[in-house]
C-alpha cells in the first residue's frame, strides 16, 4: 500500500488519507531535509505544495507530488489520477486522523464513559485509536466526505 509524507501545507490531505487507510506522516516542525531523509529511508511519497521541495526531491530521487491548490477535492484528484488510488466510503481500513496510529472496533459498552451522550443514542458502531485513544463513529461527516468523493470520482473538482 502507498505510503506518504506531507509537508506542512496539506494537514486536512494527511487526515483525510489516513481516513482511507493510507498511512501518512505529517511534517509540523521536521525540516525539509529530514522530511525528505526520512522519505527516501522508508518509501514515502512526498506530498507538497512547495516547487522548492518537489525539485528537492526529484534530485534525490524521492517520489514527490505537487498539491498545486488548497482544494481538498483537486488534491485528491491529483492522487487518484496519478496513483491510481481509489476512495471507498466508509473506507474498508481506516488509520487514526490525528496520530497515523492503528485504530481497533469497540462495543459501545467499553467506551461509553469516552463518547458524548447523543451520539450513543444515535451510533452503535465505534472504533478506538490504539496510540491517541480518539474514538470514531460513521456520524454525519462522513456524508460531507462522501460528497468529497462523489465529486472526485466524476471529475467535478
Amino acid at each position: 500500500m502507498l505510503r506518504f509524507y506531507a509537508d506542512s501545507m496539506l494537514g486536512k490531505l494527511s487526515r483525510f488519507l489516513r481516513f482511507f487507510g493510507y498511512s501518512t506522516l505529517y511534517r509540523s516542525e521536521e525540516t525539509v531535509d529530514v522530511m525528505i531523509k526520512t522519505a527516501q529511508k522508508n518509501d514515502l511519497i512526498v506530498l507538497s505544495q512547495s516547487k522548492q521541495v518537489i525539485d528537492k526531491c526529484q534530485k534525490q530521487n524521492v517520489k514527490a507530488y505537487s498539491m498545486p491548490t488548497s482544494s481538498i477535492e483537486e488534491q485528491l484528484r491529483v492522487l487518484k489520477t496519478n496513483l491510481e488510488i481509489e476512495f471507498e466510503v466508509p473506507p474498508k481500513e481506516m488509520l487514526c486522523s490525528l496520530c497515523n496510529g492503528d485504530i481497533s472496533k469497540k462495543e459501545k459498552e467499553e467506551i461509553i464513559d469516552k463518547i458524548p451522550k447523543g451520539t450513543t443514542l444515535h451510533y452503535d458502531d465505534f472504533w478506538q485509536c490504539n496510540e491517541c485513544d480518539k474514538i470514531y463513529w460513521l456520524g454525519s461527516h462522513w456524508e460531507d466526505i462522501k460528497r468529497i468523493i462523489e465529486r472526485v470520482e466524476k471529475g467535478n473538482v
